[in-house]
């Protein structure tokens, strides 16, 4: 807390000296480190739902498939890589799943506008993630297409929305 009050007391002050232009450049500098990919450290709790084997029929403009659900962790260190720790719990599933990314299999790139990617494998299958950072980098909102290499036979791909909070 004390911590916030000085840097509160310096972005005034500069402020008052320098005219109110000053004020968002202070604060975008300071809510921007040093590289994109840096504004996405530390863990984020997340819980996604979706359609898992979606397929769009186009005739009926309808999206099949069964009802999916994951709650999770998602670790990034600040420099492109990550971990994801999660639960899976998908319709025809007799239990839900625990699934871990293994070392390496996971990486992330943050655009400059907040936006970036998250590729990775998980439970077997590869999947990309595509969010956009918001609420000072608290928090990222994403969609996800889970194995993109893999047909609607075998799991096909899961098409989710979910919301990733900083823990």
């Amino acid at each position: 807390m004390k911590k916030y009050a000085v840097r509160k007391l310096v972005l005034l002050s500069v402020v008052a000296a320098l005219g109110a232009g000053a004020s968002a450049t202070v604060m975008a500098s300071d809510n921007h480190a040093k590289t994109p990919n840096s504004r996405l450290k530390g863990n984020y709790g997340f819980q996604a739902q979706g359609y898992f084997g979606a397929n769009f029929d186009a005739a009926t403009l309808q999206t099949t498939g069964a009802v999916a659900e994951r709650v999770g962790v998602y670790t990034f260190d600040g420099k492109g890589n990550c971990k994801i720790h999660s639960i899976a719990n998908k319709a025809g599933l007799g239990d839900a799943v625990i699934q871990d990314t293994a070392e390496g299999e996971c990486s992330y790139t943050v655009n400059e506008d907040g936006t970036g990617q998250v590729d990775a494998r998980l439970g077997g299958k590869t999947f990309n993630t595509f969010f956009v950072l918001v609420k000072h980098d608290t928090e990222f909102m994403f969609t996800r297409r889970e194995g993109i290499n893999n047909p609607a036979a075998e799991g096909g791909a899961s098409l989710i929305f979910a919301i990733a909070k900083k823990q």
